[in-house]
């Protein structure tokens, strides 16, 4: 940057004030130049002149028109010619930089940078000025000692026609006080080029001052103009730091623990529920590496344990809070972790029951009906007769595609059904069970809640899953490991947009909490969504009722630690796209250092942000036009917001920015040597030993040194070993038939979830998916083929005084249609459902599928939240039924519901019409006639809106 400008420099001694000789003596010539070595140095003495005086100037050998430069000189005032303002006038003595040499009598002064002595409260001080009236002060100048006086001149924008008008001052500094200095001024209007410097005397210097100047320099670099060796590059810092061992597991702590605490907290039935034999329980106990902190310490110093027999010696507890301090050493084959043990029926292997034999053989269709029947028996009850044609064709076609029935053309049932199943408006309907599991919106939630632009993508691939009967096993491993299988294909990448629906705090400064609060995001809903366990408990402790551990949570977690959230480019000019990212990224990231640096010098404290919106506004005109055009290419480029992992990632993709105020860091290195440690109490700031992926070990060790993680973790889940998934999937197609699970607590197959009211059929059911190759649509024909399904819903006294709640399926049980199938049926009905068959989601107002509405946590479509629709901030296994008098007020008087109606009544033409559209039926004598009457009175328009508010048009029958 100053490669024109000499670095070091000594001034020529033009106009200074020499000592006289004695004036009666001869001169005697002396050869040019004194021949020096590195013991001798040069020191300029400068007297005044009671004016304005540069009696030692000079000019740049390349004006200087940089960001910063920095400026050194020592100064040594003699004590016998220094005066205050209280004994005369005080002192004033700069150093000077300017666009102009100048002559002896040139001020220098005026948006002029000044760095030197001058008075002010009666003191002389070393100051810092552009004009007389804008100064700033720092320590008072003392006689017969030797300052170093450091300066930084530098802009605040960056250019060359920009001004040099931020100033700072230290006096004595140190290698450490870059970012203290003693005295900081700034001026909008100073100079914007240095092409001279000199050092000034004034008024206020006399004739007889004597002030000695010496060790002159100029640099651009703060390190140099302090004459320190280059800083050695710094190595990364572990996230925690291992104390040295100093006490032995089973020599020193061992014992102690085996005299003074086994007694009573060890086995599975410990005092107080507190185990001192195994490391996880232990931890919550202590704090590792603070001894001070943990409270089996603080128990101890308060003398509460042990509770009977002597005391704990000195030595013992010097001992226990070394053991700590260093880390909680533990011998696992001295005391090893338990693995956790249970009989609860959803953790035994699936073993395939055989189909009961019953009595009721003629009303078998599948044998499903079997299971059912044998129930039915047991419990003396018996079944509805089948619905009606018109009833299950209206129940088939909102149940599978969320929509009214197309008209009847005699299909027989099976037919329809088929046709319902490859019928993209399958897709659409389970699609959208499924992203209630999958917590899927469009917006990183939290304060910051911004929009997800290509988060639609994962919604698209669901639907099409769906549609294409995607085997569940592929279903599961695209979404849990997309990114690391091969060959790449895109649709697996944007599958991982499951893992990449957990919220993200932008709002998030600490980025140990922001990953964490991702990652327990995922560890929670990957285990309920797919194995039907509630891992939460875990985080903090070892599960109070299943057989899960505080270590099997953190190993959970270990599985996703080294991926992250971002848009993942997909487009097949990936390496076009590496490099428009990078350039972009760099400019970026020069702009953010720039600004960093000026906040620095301004005296802001660390650490320092800078949001990016700030960035970009602090960018240079032609940095910002570069920077817009490469924003506008990357934009082009086809992405998805998706889970990706540079480290196990099958193939090398970009990430391209995403917009977030403060986002978790981006580079492959703050991920590669990431290691997963299990946290006390759930904390991240309380770090425990390191943990490396696993399964929980009820279930069967894993193995070691996995190079691609979510692949075995995904793999495991679909295997033999595993008894939860295939159990899972079936109860969940079951709830999305019946309104119920088989077990009820779909989400929650652990000891506190609900029992199965079936759990032979669940286990033949899950044999059935796992034999079909994890055929979905097999499990659909098994359930829609039956007796059980095709009942009606007709009352029956003495059944319902058995089993009031139809927990048996004596009955068909009605139930009410969600948000988007209510919104949905409206608008095909009333003629208006466009088709849109994915791509971008699309406003409130518009007449699509509800499945492709734009979805922003916190600002769901207000018809989704009035019906209970998921948030899209947790799992939601099973939405709620309310009844609120908001729900009738929105299908009467809203301006949707209103503008259905109306164009219900174009569409249909007559009230005749008018029914079979909205019931698939002819309309009975009695309602023509109920109708016809509020027709006559308030018009065709009225009569339509009573028939969408109607409890045959609103549930599926």
């Amino acid at each position: 940057m100053l490669n024109t400008l000499v670095r070091k420099f000594l001034f020529l001694s033009v106009g200074i004030v020499l000592l006289p000789l004695r004036a009666d003596a001869d001169e005697i010539p002396l050869q040019a130049g004194w021949k020096t070595n590195g013991l001798a140095e040069t020191r300029y003495v400068i007297t005044g002149t009671e004016s304005r005086n540069n009696p030692l100037r000079r000019q740049l050998e390349t004006p200087f028109t940089g960001e910063e430069l920095y400026l050194r000189y020592r100064i040594r005032y003699d004590a016998k010619t220094l005066d205050t303002p209280l004994q005369d006038e005080g002192e004033f003595f700069v150093f000077w930089l300017d666009e102009q040499e100048g002559t002896d009598g040139s001020t220098h002064s005026g948006n002029v940078p000044n760095i030197g002595i001058h008075v002010a409260n009666d003191e002389n001080h070393f100051m810092a000025r552009y004009t007389s009236s804008r100064e700033k002060h720092a320590d008072v100048l003392e006689g017969d000692r030797d300052y170093l006086i450091v300066a930084r001149l530098w802009k605040s924008k960056p250019g060359a026609d920009q001004p040099f008008d931020q100033l700072n001052l230290w006096v004595d500094p140190v290698a450490d006080d870059e970012l203290s200095p003693d005295a900081t001024i700034s001026q909008k209007n100073a100079i914007t080029t240095i092409a001279a410097v000199g050092f000034s005397t004034g008024a206020k210097t006399e004739y007889g001052d004597r002030i000695e100047v010496w060790d002159m320099g100029l640099s651009d670099s703060w390190r140099e103009i302090l004459k320190l060796p280059p800083q050695e590059e710094t190595t990364s810092v572990p996230e925690v730091m291992v104390a040295e061992k100093t006490v032995h597991f089973e020599k020193d702590i061992y014992p102690i623990l085996k005299s003074r605490c086994f007694s009573c907290h060890t086995g599975a039935e410990p005092e107080s529920g507190v185990r001192l034999d195994v490391l996880d329980e232990v931890l919550n106990q202590t704090a590792p590496r603070n001894a001070d902190n943990s409270q089996l310490i603080k128990l101890i110093v308060e003398g509460e344990m042990p509770p009977e027999g002597d005391p704990v010696t000195d030595e013992e507890l010097i001992a226990l809070k070394t053991w700590i301090d260093e880390g909680l050493d533990w011998d696992e084959q001295l005391l090893p972790t338990p693995t956790p043990q249970t009989d609860h029926w959803a953790f035994q292997p699936i073993a395939r029951p055989e189909i009961p034999d019953v009595l009721n053989k003629s009303w078998i269709q599948t044998p499903v009906d079997a299971f059912i029947a044998a129930r039915h028996e047991e419990q003396n009850l018996s079944p509805n007769p089948p619905a009606d044609p018109l009833t299950l064709r209206r129940r088939l076609s909102l149940d599978l595609r969320g929509l009214p029935p197309e008209p009847d053309t005699g299909k027989p049932l099976e037919q329809i059904i088929e046709q319902h199943l490859n019928d993209r408006a399958y897709g659409e309907r389970w699609g959208r069970h499924w992203l209630d599991i999958a917590r899927w919106a469009e917006s990183n939630g939290h304060q910051h809640n911004r929009m997800r632009p290509y988060a639609w993508r994962y919604r698209d691939w669901v639907i099409d899953a769906f549609h294409s009967n995607k085997p569940f096993d592929e279903f599961l491993r695209a979404q849990i490991a997309g990114d690391e299988l091969t060959p790449f294909d895109p649709d697996n990448i944007i599958a991982t947009g499951f893992l990449s629906s957990a919220r993200y705090s932008g709002n998030e400064l600490d980025k140990e909490i922001q990953r964490n609060d991702i990652l327990v995001d995922l560890v929670n809903t990957t285990s309920k969504a797919f194995l039907g366990i509630t891992m939460e408990c875990a985080q903090c402790h070892t599960h109070k009722f299943d057989p899960l551990t505080i270590r099997d949570y953190y190993r959970m977690q270990a599985f996703f630690t080294q991926g992250q959230p971002g848009n993942v480019v997909i487009a097949e000019q990936r390496e076009e796209a590496k490099q428009l990212i990078a350039e972009r990224w760099r400019i970026f990231d020069n702009v953010h250092h720039r600004m960093v640096e000026v906040r620095r010098r301004q005296g802001v404290p660390e650490p320092i942000y800078v949001i990016p919106k700030s960035v970009e506004r602090g960018m240079r005109a032609d940095e910002k036009a570069r920077y817009n055009q490469l924003n506008q290419q990357i934009a082009e480029l086809e992405q998805s917001w998706s889970f990706y992992s540079p480290i196990s990632a099958g193939t090398d993709l970009p990430v391209a920015p995403h917009e977030m105020r403060w986002p978790l860091p981006r580079e492959k290195s703050s991920l590669e040597n990431r290691q997963t440690m299990l946290l006390v109490r759930g904390d991240p700031m309380s770090k425990g030993p390191t943990v490396d992926p696993g399964w929980p070990a009820v279930f069967g060790s894993t193995p070691e040194n996995l190079v691609q993680p979510r692949t075995a973790l995904a793999d495991w889940m679909t295997s033999s070993d595993n008894p939860l998934t295939a159990r899972v999937w079936v109860n969940r197609i079951w709830q999305w038939h019946f309104g119920r699970g088989i077990v009820e607590t779909s989400s929650d197959l652990g000891t506190q979830g609900a029992k199965p009211t079936h759990p032979e059929l669940l286990d033949w059911l899950a044999s059935e998916l796992i034999d079909s190759d994890w055929n979905t649509n097999h499990i659909h024909r098994l359930i829609l083929h039956s007796a059980t399904y095709q009942q009606s819903s007709q009352s029956s006294p003495r059944n319902a005084e058995i089993d009031p709640e139809n927990k048996w399926y004596w009955k068909w049980a009605p139930r009410r249609l969600e948000a988007e199938a209510i919104r949905d049926s409206m608008l095909v009905v009333s003629g208006q459902l466009e088709t849109f068959a994915g791509g971008p989601s699309r406003p409130e107002d518009a007449h699509c599928r509800s499945v492709y509405l734009r979805q922003k946590r916190a600002d769901l479509p207000d018809q989704q939240l009035l019906f209970d629709s998921a948030q899209g901030i947790v799992s939601c296994a099973r939405r709620r039924v309310s009844t609120s008098p908001l729900q009738p007020l929105w299908l009467l008087n809203s301006e949707f519901a209103q503008q259905a109606a109306d164009r219900l009544a174009q569409h249909a033409g007559s009230l005749e019409e008018a029914v079979q559209l909205t019931f698939g039926r002819p309309a009975t004598d009695v309602e023509m006639q109920l109708l016809q009457s509020l027709a006559d009175e308030y018009g065709l328009t009225s009569a339509c809106l009573t028939l969408l508010n109607a409890h045959e048009f609103l549930y599926i029958p």
